[in-house]
């Protein structure tokens, strides 16, 4: 395995993009999602990064690349299409220890972006060490048609519940035995269903009468 998986916590941490085309709109869309600060450097940008900007969702600098544009950066990406402004950008970045992403160059960069399966607070991450995007992107579409929003209505179910279930003081081995009980059950094919009465049922004799889907923010 050449690279450790993490999944970083950007809030309200200062990203850098260098560069304004179609790829560092994309990166921006997701630092956004991540909620991060985000500075664009690049004398010119996409429609969609102007709108961003005009909303105050980024703060973009219309020129090219100032090696003081990276201070107090947490993470930096360049995605310009000039690989001698991204390599100097990421000698930048290593040298103050700032972690970089080059796109399409993991030999310049500190860290690679997965291909990425989302369904609400569900993220699945595929990666191939940087050796083929396109086969990423194949695993991704298959992944996604198996994926669905069903998962994402069970994250937050499964959210609430150990929430609740965390704060009746239980042995860890005893939570771990509820939560694995209901991972295991077949709540997954009731939400596909829609059926709320069946899955509340399915919950209750887990967890007890007291556990409703309405208490617990679910549909019923």
């Amino acid at each position: 395995m050449r690279y450790f998986p993490a999944l970083l916590d950007l809030k309200g941490k200062l990203c850098v993009v260098v560069g304004g085309g179609r790829v560092a709109e994309r990166k921006v869309r997701s630092l956004l999602k991540a909620e991060a600060l985000i500075k664009v450097i690049s004398p010119q940008i996409t429609e969609s990064l102007y709108r961003l900007e005009s909303k105050g969702k980024i703060v973009h600098h219309p020129r090219s690349f100032r090696p003081h544009d990276l201070r107090r950066a947490f993470l930096t990406i360049a995605a310009t299409d000039d690989r001698a402004t991204n390599e100097r950008v990421s000698r930048q970045a290593l040298g103050l220890n700032i972690l970089v992403n080059v796109v399409d160059d993991p030999a310049h960069s500190s860290f690679i972006v997965p291909s990425l399966v989302e369904q609400g607070d569900l993220l699945v991450a595929i990666s191939t060490s940087g050796q083929s995007p396109a086969l990423a992107k194949l695993l991704r579409q298959r992944l996604q048609q198996e994926i669905g929003p069903e998962y994402s209505i069970l994250l937050k179910l499964l959210g609430a519940v150990r929430t609740r279930v965390l704060s009746f003081g239980l042995s860890q081995k005893r939570n771990q035995r509820i939560f694995r009980r209901l991972v295991r059950d077949d709540l997954f094919s009731l939400i596909r269903k829609k059926d709320w009465r069946g899955l509340e049922t399915r919950i209750q004799r887990v967890l007890g009468a007291g556990f409703s889907l309405k208490e617990l923010g679910g549909k019923r």
